[in-house]
Order: structure tokens, then sequence, then C-alpha cells
């Protein structure tokens, strides 16, 4: 082919080329609901040029190289195009509209610097042009540089105020920032561009509800539901306004009218399951969780909630079956095993318990909590040895969670060492100075290891901490009386605590027991009756108190009884056995 041959076939392709270009304007994509330039967009779509065979050689050659570099473009070789469009601007340096292709190359590539720099130079060409304003702050943005890209942004609303989505790649930017006021600004400003939008309404009443304004976001979807009663973005939008408002009915009301439009949204569903869940209708959130289970059979997420809920409901059973369902799904789930262990733990299954949450391994987050809670069922079997190697575990590894000390204090009061109980006992109070039940059971400690003083301490101040703990009031009360000690505060105490618990049967036995320490055996006689007849499982403690009333009155016979009866649960206690072997001789005196 002959040079001038070679030259008609390239201006030809030129023309052809040219072609593609016509039509294509600056694209936009929607993005959450809004829409933001796109700086990736085909490179000539922003090459607003007119190529004709008409043009000079050189302006020709120029083109030329255009278009190869649009085709590679658009075969995916982004080195071959920016080679091109390099080239093009050899012959032509000052074009505009190729040096933005040419930024616009480098942003696909991810070749930030060269973007940058390439729209630099097009707004050293002109300072106006809207194009590079909107690259540069893609690419800014991108690197979270949010100042620079604001600016860019505002010159570029400033250059064209009619472009909506200006507006709104601005506001994308303001709420990152976390800057929402001005974001709603944005909008509003939009508004007053485009006043029939329902995207941009829909848009600025989400922002009013991130920004924690529902009630405004409500009256803002309602508009647009006046509007087009179909937009059911608007109406799921309304119901999670009325839901933030605290008015959970009327919301649930409204994601149900959005259901019956599109009855298979599984967001909407579970929206209703949701704030059902929170109003603690368990069955209702069930049957729901049930129907977006059946749309989506093996969605884990839905089984795991419907669990829960057969766990709330004390259903062990079903929620067993749920668990380990989810685990022949997920059999490395250790989240969903610990659960399991839980359930089994609740549901008097220890064995089982033990054995799934011994499954969960080392390098799991929930290792340590299955510790705790395998110690907790051994201690809860009196197997305290193993209980106290897997809670030691357990401190080790969470060394500031207070439970771990606790519990193993418990373990130690139970054996009666009661100087190990008091140390682990401690420890838990220096992570949690205030906790009740920490106090409560240090002071426990302290009276049964025979340190009054420290015990008197730890219960007052625990009352400081709990003014109306009703059982530290009578701890503290049937201390005093059972030392002999402060009676009159003694009484008074256990007064304060049946204050608080009228009928508790083991309050009124200590009230009855510091009236007979005091010298008020009818009053101490007549209490001791009353905890009888107030408590439902027979306490030793109480019949012994009451033989001791009774062998005060002389009335031995009956203290046998009352002695007789006590020993019947407590065969162990040595005091009511010497105290029924003095009795019995006592009465075989009288009878001789």
């Amino acid at each position: 082919m002959s040079m001038i041959g070679a030259g008609r076939v390239r201006q030809r392709l030129i023309v052809l080329l040219g072609l593609v270009v016509f039509g294509q304007g600056c694209a936009t994509v929607q993005r959450g609901g809004e829409s933001v330039m796109r700086g990736t967009a085909p490179a000539a779509a922003v090459a607003s040029v007119a190529i004709t065979a008409k043009q000079e050689e050189g302006k020709a050659e120029a083109y030329y190289r255009f278009m190869r570099s649009l085709l590679a473009e658009q075969a995916g070789d982004y080195q071959a195009a920016i080679t091109w469009q390099k080239a093009a601007l050899e012959v032509d340096p000052r074009s505009v509209a190729m040096h933005n292709v040419l930024a616009s190359l480098y942003m696909k590539r991810g070749d930030v610097r060269g973007a940058i720099s390439t729209a630099e130079d097009v707004l050293a060409l002109d300072a106006k042009n809207l194009h590079a304003h909107l690259l540069l702050a893609a690419v800014y943005q991108s690197l979270h540089n949010l100042p620079v890209a604001e600016r860019y942004l505002r010159e570029a609303v400033d250059l064209d105020p009619s472009r909506i989505e200006i507006y709104l790649q601005l506001a994308v930017l303001y709420r990152e920032a976390k800057r929402l006021n001005e974001a709603i600004a944005v909008y509003r400003r939009a508004l007053d561009v485009d006043p029939g939008s329902l995207v941009l309404r829909y848009n600025l009443g989400r922002l009013y509800l991130e920004e924690g304004q529902p009630e405004q976001a409500g009256l803002i979807f309602r508009e647009i539901l006046e509007r087009d009663s179909e937009f059911n973005p608007a109406l799921m939008a309304l119901g999670m306004s009325l839901e933030a408002q605290g008015r959970f009915d009327e919301a649930r009301e409204t994601y149900r009218r959005a259901l019956d439009d599109d009855p298979r949204n599984g967001e909407l569903r579970e929206r209703v399951a949701h704030l059902l869940l929170r109003q603690k209708d368990l069955e209702g959130a069930l049957v729901e969780y049930q129907r977006l289970l059946d749309q989506e059979p093996n969605n884990s997420s839905f089984k795991l909630r419907i669990a829960f809920i057969y766990y709330e409901k004390r259903v062990y059973d079903k929620a067993v079956g749920v668990f380990q369902d989810i685990l022949r799904q997920e059999p490395g789930n250790h989240e969903v095993r610990y659960y399991l262990g839980l359930t089994l733990e609740d549901d008097k299954r220890p064995d089982e318990a033990l054995d799934a949450l011994a499954q969960i391994p080392k390098e799991s987050p929930r290792y340590p909590d299955a510790l705790f809670h395998r110690g907790y069922i051994l201690s809860q079997k009196e197997r305290y040895a193993e209980a106290s190697d897997l809670l030691s575990m357990a401190g080790a590894l969470k060394p500031n969670e207070g439970t771990i000390p606790y519990l193993l204090g418990l373990i130690y009061f139970q054996q009666k060492s009661y100087g190990q109980a008091i140390a682990q006992l401690e420890r838990a109070l220096g992570l949690e100075p205030s906790n009740a039940a920490y106090l409560y059971q240090l002071g426990s400690a302290f009276e049964r290891s025979r340190q009054i003083d420290k015990a008197e301490t730890v219960f007052r101040k625990l009352l400081v901490v709990d003014p109306k703990n009703a059982d530290a009031y009578n701890y503290l009360g049937y201390m005093f009386a059972d030392e002999g000690i402060r009676l009159d505060e003694s009484v008074a105490l256990v007064k304060k605590a049946l204050e608080l618990q009228p009928d508790n049967g083991a309050f009124v036995d200590s009230l009855g027991w510091a009236y007979f320490k005091k010298g008020m055996i009818d009053e101490a006689l007549a209490e001791l009756k009353r905890a009888v007849e107030l408590t439902t499982k027979e306490d030793p403690t109480i019949f012994e108190h009451l033989g001791d009333v009774y062998f005060r009155k002389q009335m031995v016979p009956e203290a046998i009884r009352e002695w007789e009866r006590s020993l019947a649960i407590d065969s162990a206690n040595e005091a009511v056995q010497r105290k029924l072997g003095k009795a019995r001789e006592v009465l075989s005196r009288e009878e001789r």
C-alpha cells in the first residue's frame, strides 16, 4: 500500500472512530441512593471533540492517536491507552479534552499521582474546567483528604450550580466526615435546583434520621408518600423514624404496609422481626424469623435469632436443636458452640454442656468464657479441684474479669477454706469495688472465719453501696444477735430488712433470734412460729431456735420436738445433738 493509501485509511479510521464519541455525555452512577460523578467513566465520555476528515494533518494525527487510546481503554489495556494518549498530547499539547482523558486513565489504572498532576495541568490551561474539578475531588476523597476534596467540589458548584450530581457528591463527602448538618444544607440547596426530586428528599430524610432528628425525617418521608404512595423506600424509612421516636406500634404497622406491597422484601421483614424482639414479643418475632428462614433456608443468622428466641422462651430443647443444626452447617462456628453449651447448662444437662464447651479450641475468643462455664458446672457437681484449675486458667487469660475470682471465692467458701475465699473475693473487689454480690460474700467469709469487726466493716460498706439490700441488713443484724452484741441495733437492722421483704421467713427468724438474745422470750416465740409458717422449705436453723426458746421457757418436750426436727434435716449438727441430749436428761429426771 502506498504512503498516500495508508494516510487515507488512517483518516477514514479517524472519522469512523469519531462517530463513537458523539452522543456520549458525562456519566453518573447511583451509590446508596445518591448520584455521584464516576471518576472512572470511559475516557471518551469527557472529550467533546468533533472529529472530521477535513482537519489539518497534525490534528488528524493527534486524533488518530486519541482513538487508538480509546480502543486500548475499551480492551482494558490502560497502560497502552495512556501511552497513546500521551502520544496524542505530543501533537496537541494544549488540548484540554485529551488532558482530561489522560487524567481519567491514570485514575482507572490507580495512578493517583498521575491523575492529580494531569488534572492540575488541565486547570493550568482552563481554570474553570468542571471535569478536572470533579476528578480532583474524587481523587482527594479517595485519599481521605476531605478538605481539599471539599474545596474542589465547592468550586465545581460555583462553576455549574445546576448540576445535581455535584451537590450529591459534596453531601457524600460531608456524610463521610460526619458533618451531617452541612450535608443537610447541601441537599436543601439541591432541592432548590430540583424541587420535584423524590430521591433528593428521601436522602435528606435519611440524613435527618442519621442526625438524630426522627420527627423531621418522618415529616419528609410522609411528604414523599403523599406525592408517590408506591415509593416503598420512603415507607420503610418512615417506619424507622417512628421506631426511633419510640412509636413502636405505628412503626410496626408502617412496616406491615410496606410488606403488603413487597412481601418478599427480606430487609423489611427483618425490621419487623427486630421491632417485635424490641417489644419483647417473642412469639411474633419467631414467626417473622421463620418466614425469613423459609426464604433463605441456609441463612445461619436467621437460625441464630430463632435459637436465641427459643432460649429466651426457655424452650431449651428447640434452642439446642437449632444450634446443632447451625453447627452441622458451620462446624467451626465456636460462638454457636459456646451458646449451645450455655443452653445445655441452663437445661440442666451438665455433662452435655461440658462436652460442648470442651470442644471450643484455645485459639477461639470464646475459650476463656468456656473455661469459666466449665469451672462453674464442675463446681455445681462439687468437683472443686477440677473447677478451681479451669477457673485459674480462665483468670490468667482474663485477669480483669472479676467474676472469675468471685466464683473461685465461692468454691473455697463451700470447702470452708475461708482464708483462700477471702483472698479471691478481695481480688474480685479490687476489680469491681462497688459490686454488691462480691461485698456480701466477702462479709460472709469474714464472719465465718470469726473476723467479726472486718465483717461488720464490709457489710456497712455494702449498705452504703446498696441501701436497699435487704440481705445485708439481715446478715448484719443476725450476726450481732448471734454474737450477743449491739442487740438494739440488731433488732433495728432486721426490722429494716423486713420493711423491704415483709414475708421473708429467714428474716423473721433473725428477728425472733434477736428478741431471744435480748431476753424477750415470748416475742421471740411468736416470731419464730411465724417464721416456720412463712418458710416453704423446712429450715433446721429455725427449728433449732424454736427448741432453744422452748427450753428457756422450760417447755422441755416441745424443745426436744423442735431439735429432733432440726436434726432430721441436718443430722451432723453437733451443737443440736448436745442440746437434745441435755434436754432428754432433764426430761428423764423430771419423769422419775
